[in-house]
């Protein structure tokens, strides 16, 4: 290992280092803070417990993506970029942007593939940092005037983003699905393990829903997402045998 590399390493372990502190240093802030308004000791554990399964859970499709992209780009650079801000979806994207998974990477597309990773997604620091403060002061006065007209504004970017997502999943699939097959493999299946599972993971989250709000499984509000998340890899996993 070169010196280089070591220093990729280096910088890994204090962003690592960083965000753990930051997350030590507000969850701090918080229970003293939850102590100071007088929330009860079993409200604070189940807060904790909620939160803890939302960053675990989640975490689990994470640490997939590192294990697929340390082929192509080390360990390192997906370790540093999927420890801070971002999402697998996103970063899988800007590496085939670079088609790294087509050819053998070198150090010249191992850096392309590096910047797209890091610059896309300075947007969203860079503009909290600049403008956040106004947009929220803003935000609040909407909420007291007008706040039909917030969750119509906020419903509709939350919509544009799943219809983004959703489209790229559905049409990439139909698309992998007209392949031929490559090395042997069937690529043909690939498109109907994206649909299968994706029609899987809605039909899961229906089903939560009809549970919380006809049964008044309340506790299932916590863990809708995550369930999700495990069913619909499970069903991946198992659909790939099955094509």
């Amino acid at each position: 290992m070169n010196f280089d590399y070591i220093g990729v390493y280096i910088l890994g372990a204090v962003i690592v280092v960083t965000i753990i502190a930051m997350a030590s240093f507000y969850l701090v802030k918080a229970l003293k803070r939850a102590k100071e308004i007088g929330m009860s000791s079993t409200t604070i554990k189940n807060a904790i417990k909620s939160s803890a399964v939302f960053s675990i859970v989640p975490s689990i499709p994470i640490v997939i993506g590192v294990g697929i992209m340390m082929s192509y780009l080390g360990l390192a650079i997906p370790w540093i970029r999927l420890t801070v801000i971002g999402a697998l979806q996103y970063e899988i994207l800007a590496m085939d942007q670079v088609e790294i998974t087509k050819v053998v990477p070198t150090a010249q597309l191992i850096a392309t593939a590096t910047v797209i990773m890091t610059f896309s997604i300075l947007a969203g620091p860079i503009f909290n940092i600049v403008a956040f403060k106004k947009l929220q002061h803003k935000l609040v006065d909407l909420e007291k005037n007008n706040k039909r007209l917030l969750d119509t504004i906020t419903g509709a970017l939350l919509g544009g983003i799943v219809a983004g997502l959703a489209s790229h999943i559905i049409i990439g699939a139909f698309f992998t699905g007209n392949t031929t097959p490559s090395d042997g493999i069937t690529v043909t299946a690939n498109g109907y393990i994206t649909l299968i599972t994706l029609a899987i993971s809605m039909v899961t989250m229906a089903v939560c829903g009809i549970l919380i709000q006809k049964l008044k499984w309340r506790k299932l509000e916590n863990y809708a997402l995550p369930l999700t998340i495990l069913v619909a890899m499970a069903s991946a996993y198992g659909l790939t045998f099955v094509f």
